[in-house]
Formats: structure tokens, sequence, C-alpha cells
């Protein structure tokens, strides 16, 4: 079985990273509040020590379709779920609360 070369993908990958780090645009992250240029240098640092594309979850390979997506994607899919709905229900439906007249 001949491997594929990941090498284009991969320069790919740390390039979009690169443009997200650089962007002025602070993009929130609505599960940690961390924006999106400070997740993509922590990916380009994971990419640097070897631990990119490993989820913080499982640590399982994310596949990469994900990472295509997402390339600062921390967790799989299914961690990311359970990851959302467990800080979901920790900090409260904030769409459901009503807004009090003075």
């Amino acid at each position: 079985m001949q491997r594929r070369n990941t090498k284009p993908r991969a320069k790919r990958r740390q390039e979009m990273l690169r443009e997200l780090a650089a962007d002025d645009t602070v993009c929130a992250d609505f599960g940690n509040g961390y924006s999106r240029a400070t997740e993509a240098v922590d990916a380009l640092r994971k990419i640097q020590d070897g631990t990119y594309g490993i989820c913080a979850g499982c640590s399982k390979r994310i596949p990469a379709a994900r990472l295509q997506i997402k390339p600062e994607a921390t967790r799989c899919v299914a961690c990311q779920s359970e990851y959302e709905e467990r800080n979901a229900s920790s900090t409260g439906d904030w769409n459901n609360v009503t807004r009090r007249s003075a």
C-alpha cells in the first residue's frame, strides 16, 4: 500500500492557521471564549510539538475531514459535542432568560 503525500495538505493547514492567527478581528468561540486567532496559535504550537490532530478528549486522531473544515480543532466531533453539552448545562440556557422591566 502506497502512502499519500500529506505534506501539501499539512502545509496548507499551516498556512490557514497562520492566516487565522494574523487576523485582527476577534471571533469569540461560544464554548470557551478564546478568539480564533488564539486557537490558531495553539494549533501551530501543536504542529511544532507533534501533537496536532490528536483529540484532547479521547486522545485519538481527529479525522482529516474535520481538520480541513476547522484546522484549529482540538477535539473530534463526538468529544466536541460532549464538551459543548457539558458546558451548556453548567452555564444555563440564556436563550430563555426574559428581561424584567424596572
